[in-house]
């Protein structure tokens, strides 16, 4: 299983999930074997960093990139509906070190979305 979580600044030690997907940077992936241990790491930057379709366009990059479950702050439901139709399950967590989001992921302590509401017309 492919994870991936988006940040906002990928040259900080500790960072921190993106408070939303479409603003992220890029993506710290974490590879996870059958026995939910993490057998490597690595980074994607967002390609779209800056343009007005970066956000519609963000689940697409996700999807290619191999990631099965997509961790972020918050995500418009547009954006949750199109990860859906890519089979990819969709996290929010609040703004938090990626390393602790990671530990309850694996923990199973950290589940399910809830869309931003004031993203209902956007991705």
């Amino acid at each position: 299983m492919l994870l991936a979580i988006a940040v906002e600044d990928n040259s900080v030690k500790d960072m921190n999930v993106s408070e939303h997907f479409g603003r992220c940077t890029g993506f710290v992936l974490y590879e996870i074997d059958e026995n939910n241990k993490i057998i490597k790491e690595g980074f994607a930057e967002n390609p779209l960093v800056g343009t007005s379709s970066g956000t519609c366009q963000l689940p697409h990059v996700v999807n290619q990139i191999g990631a099965n479950v997509i961790i972020a702050g918050g995500m418009g439901p547009k954006a949750i509906q199109l990860f859906n139709s890519y089979n990819i399950e969709v996290i929010t967590a609040p703004s938090m070190p990626v390393k602790d989001v990671v530990d309850l992921f694996l923990g199973g302590k950290v589940k399910g979305y809830q869309p931003c509401e004031n993203h209902s017309h956007e991705c």
